[in-house]
């Protein structure tokens, strides 16, 4: 299958590319010993970053009691790690906007910003301990979906329209049409990128949990958090839901034997709880979309 995923690649001249900038300062904000005056000087030396870190942190997403108006106090209000969720996911949607699909991208984008909160949430439920970064990667699980219905569109579209009101799961017709699924192809863009491993293990196996071996709560909170949300959310057209299979029993394991009782007695009652909080993430979620996509006039 990753043999499959990497000749999709071969003929591909414009891939959209992470600026250096950015992967600098993303790179620094993962360092232990890093100063804010270092990332800002970073920052402040590309002014559409600059300018795309004040606007964003000025946003009703983030709620500032008062106008922000440097970087430096951006990065104190807000954090190295929300700083660098910010940036990396607004680059990311940036490089695919203009790109024809082959689906609604604002459908896509609102699952994927789904699955990031519910990630956050269940990563803060269970104590994993890096609540941002499970936000981060819960946005970027599915952003193998996005090449192929850019780089594929008329064939990713006539499969999705062909799996319309039948059982079959995105992630099993696209194994049938090009023999390789938006996991695959989502970690050979998550490796081009020079994504840290734990993010390209999330990419590759949120549709099987139970291969995961370097962060396998991380892929856990992961998997089910996407499970939950596309039986609650509006992606019927870019991805269908199943019944509860081998990656979310698998993922329910892991999350039991790490936090014990306090995720509930069973998968179904954990699913059933977390519908209590769904509403308010769906709100965030609805902030987070017009804030990230949605450009100023």
């Amino acid at each position: 299958m990753m043999i499959r995923a990497r000749r999709l690649f071969k003929d591909v001249s414009d891939l959209p590319t992470i600026p250096a900038i950015v992967s600098r300062v993303i790179a620094k904000l993962d360092s232990p010993e890093i100063e804010p005056d270092e990332i800002c000087d970073l920052i402040l030396s590309d002014q559409v970053l600059a300018a795309r870190v004040i606007r964003i942190v000025n946003s009703p997403l983030y709620r500032p009691t008062s106008q922000i108006s440097s970087v430096k106090r951006a990065l104190l209000y807000l954090g190295f790690k929300s700083i660098r969720e910010m940036i990396l996911t607004s680059y990311l949607i940036e490089g695919f906007k203009d790109r024809l699909q082959s689906f609604d991208m604002k459908l896509f984008w609102m699952h994927s910003f789904g699955v990031g909160a519910l990630s956050r949430h269940i990563s803060e439920q269970i104590g994993y301990g890096d609540d941002e970064k499970a936000y981060l990667v819960g946005i970027l699980h599915d952003i193998g979906k996005v090449f192929l219905g850019h780089y594929c569109k008329e064939q990713y579209g006539r499969m999705l329209n062909g799996i319309s009101n039948t059982s079959l799961t995105t992630h099993e017709a696209e194994f049938e049409t090009f023999g390789t699924t938006h996991c695959e192809v989502g970690l050979c863009l998550a490796q081009r990128w020079n994504f840290p491993s734990s993010y390209c293990e999330v990419i590759a196996h949120h549709h099987s949990s139970e291969f995961s071996t370097e962060d396998r709560l991380l892929t856990a909170i992961v998997c089910l958090a996407d499970f939950f949300c596309l039986s609650h959310d509006s992606a019927s057209e870019v991805a269908q839901a199943s019944i509860p299979g081998d990656s979310e029993e698998n993922a329910w394991n892991v999350l039991k034997r790490f936090s014990g009782e306090s995720v509930g007695v069973s998968l179904e009652h954990f699913l059933s709880e977390l519908s209590d909080r769904y509403q308010e993430i769906s709100r965030e979620v609805d902030l987070l979309f017009k804030t990230m996509v949605v450009e100023p006039a």
